[in-house]
Order: structure tokens, then sequence, then C-alpha cells
């Protein structure tokens, strides 16, 4: 009868702070392997980035290292088709007298004590595959009928848990899509719970927590800096009435803040009770460079160099603040030129700060 702490750890791998991690030792140890290794890979994008989660019973680094640089490509996993529910094991996956390649790969696992391996296919959820693979030595021997009926047994379960994981990284994904358009938009977010505990926050909001100017926090909790204060107690005690808070004049730095209740009503109102919105009119003139990343692809260097262009600097002058000798100047100028299609500054510094134009301006009639 298969232990139902098992069943219930397979469930709590996708909440756990390293998921899978924890699970993927579990079921090492419980089918006495020599490795054990999840797989979740992107099954239509172009990048075809893949996640390995694995549990190994040596110093597996460099022959992780051999496998990611070299003989990936060669997994049967990668490119041969499985059915959801069924147990593969080397034979099935590369059949005796196989190609040259999959001999080579079955050399590696050999290799790496992978002498006997059991392999499925969990599914695909919000388009990611999700694969589970099983190893042993020589000295462990094959794995029995027995061992492969346990492994069928919980694959209903695994492949509920990676649904479950799909679900979790698609509801993370568009928080963090999310947060990015509105920092690109120069509005930072602070998501407050029912007793003003800080429980989420965006980039920009971060920035401005830890300038410290006009908010800051106070251990997990917002504080308004100076004479705002009150205004913000008000607010979140709901009586308010939604007014602008704007903190951090005295300071030279000032942020303007707005308080909206969030109210879920299908939910069973767990979670953030308060929406801070943060607008800082100080930074609304040079673009993010997260933002300039994201929208032209540049690197971290690039996005600085676009940036202090569009700021109103020369090239001179950004490569200065960037620490650039005259000819790495020019050279990152036309990366930055290339990249957008610009061939002057002045097309850039167009192209730059229309593609990051605040969107909540009212528009001219």
């Amino acid at each position: 009868m298969m232990q139902s702490d098992l069943i219930g750890a397979i469930y709590d791998a996708p909440l756990a702070a390293r998921p899978w991690a924890e699970l993927t030792g579990r079921l090492r140890h419980t089918l006495d392997c020599s490795g054990t290794m999840f797989k979740f890979a992107r099954t239509h994008a172009s990048d075809r980035q893949t996640r390995f989660v694995f549990d190994a019973g040596w110093d597996a680094r460099e022959s992780w290292r051999l496998y990611d640089n070299v003989y990936r490509h060669l997994d049967p996993t990668c490119h041969r088709p499985m059915t959801v529910g069924t147990v593969y094991g080397f034979d099935q996956m590369i059949p005796p007298a196989s190609d040259r390649e999959g001999e080579r790969y079955l050399r590696f696992c050999r290799s790496i004590g992978a002498v006997h391996a059991l392999f499925a296919f969990l599914g695909e959820y919000r388009g990611v595959g999700a694969w589970l693979s099983f190893s042993r030595d020589d000295t462990r021997g094959p794995f029995s009928d027995r061992e492969m009926a346990t492994v069928v047994a919980l694959l209903p379960h695994l492949g509920r848990a990676a649904d479950i994981h799909a679900r979790l990284e698609a509801e993370r994904n568009a928080a963090a899509i999310h947060a990015a358009a509105l920092a690109d938009l120069g509005v930072g977010v602070i998501l407050l719970d029912g007793a003003g505990t800080i429980v989420g926050t965006n980039r920009l909001a971060d920035t401005l927590l830890d300038r410290g100017t006009a908010i800051a926090r106070d251990r997990d909790r917002l504080k308004v800096r100076g004479s705002s204060a009150g205004a913000l107690r008000r607010s979140l005690a709901g009586t308010g009435g939604g007014q602008v808070i704007v903190a951090g004049e005295r300071a030279g730095d000032p942020l303007h803040l707005l308080v909206r209740p969030w109210s879920d009503e299908q939910g069973d109102g767990a979670g953030p009770a308060y929406v801070v919105y943060l607008d800082s009119p100080a930074d609304q003139t040079v673009p993010r460079i997260d933002a300039l990343r994201r929208r032209f692809g540049f690197s971290h260097a690039e996005a600085r160099m676009a940036a202090l262009l569009a700021s109103g600097r020369t090239l001179e002058e950004a490569g200065t603040a960037m620490g650039l000798t005259p000819a790495s100047a020019r050279t990152y100028g036309k990366r930055v030129l290339a990249r957008t299609g610009a061939t002057r500054q002045v097309d850039l510094v167009r192209m730059v700060l229309t593609s990051l134009a605040r969107l909540d301006r009212p528009s001219e009639s």
C-alpha cells in the first residue's frame, strides 16, 4: 500500500520554497536510486527554456556540466514521443543496436552510474512539459516490476502536482509582467494586508522604499516620513477619502501616494487588502533601465547608455557617467543605434521617450 505521506509530499512539491527539490531527494531514497531528476521545458516556444531539478547520490557537478554542454541534445526525452502514464526503460527509449548517437548517450549514462533507468512523461500543462527519470548503478541493480508499478501508481499524482505547478508559475509570471508594466509607466505598487503589513511590491516601489526619503520599511510595515504619516493611517482606517498623500517634500524628493482598498468579491478575503500606488515626479524624466532592456533587448550597459542619452546627455557625457573611455562610449552608442534602428542620436531620443511615454496622461482632443 502506497504511503499517504509520500503522496502528500508530491502535492506539497509545487508549494515549497524550492519547488520539487525535497521531493526529488525523497523519491530517490524511496526507490533506492542513484539519481532522480525532474525536467520542465517549454514545448512550443522558440527558446525551448528548460529547468532541471535533480538529486544524486554522488557529486554530480562535473557530470551535470557534461550533460548540459555536450549530451543534452542526445537525451531521448528531448525528442522521442512518450505517452502519459507509461514508464519506459533504456530498452524502450534507446533500443538495442540503435544509432551511434543513442549508443554514445548510453555510454555517457553508464559512465556516471546510470546503468538502469526509468523515464516518464507527466504531461503538458500550460505549454510546459514535465518529465521524471530515475537511475541506478550496477550495485543497486535493475528496477523490479513492483518498483515500476509503484512509479506508475504515482504518475497521476505527479501529473496533478505538475498542473498545480504550472498554474502557480503562470500566476507568478503574470504578476511579474504586471509589476514590470507598472514600473515601465513610472508607477510603483505596494500591497498591504488588513493589518498594514507589506505583502508585495514591484521593483520601482522597492527602489523608493530603499531610498527612504519619503517612504520606508519599518520592519514589515509601510512608514511615511514627516507629517503625512497621519494621512496614511487615516487612509488605511477608511477615513482618508481616497485623497492623494504627498510625502517627502521637505527632503526635496516629493512622492505621491494613493491608497485604494482591495476587495475580492469572489474570494475569501485572504491576501492584500490595500493597494498603494506611488508616483515619483523626480523619476519620470529618465526612462527606467529595466524598461529599456525589455523594450529593445538592450544589455544593462546599453540600456544605461540609452537612458543617459535620452535624458539629454551628450555621448561624451554619458560615457563619463558610465566610466567609459571615449572609444568605448562610441562603441556602446553604435550598439544602441543598431538595436533600435535609429541613425542619429536625436532619432534615438525620440524613439526611447516615445516608447516609454506615460499612458495615463489625458490625450488631447
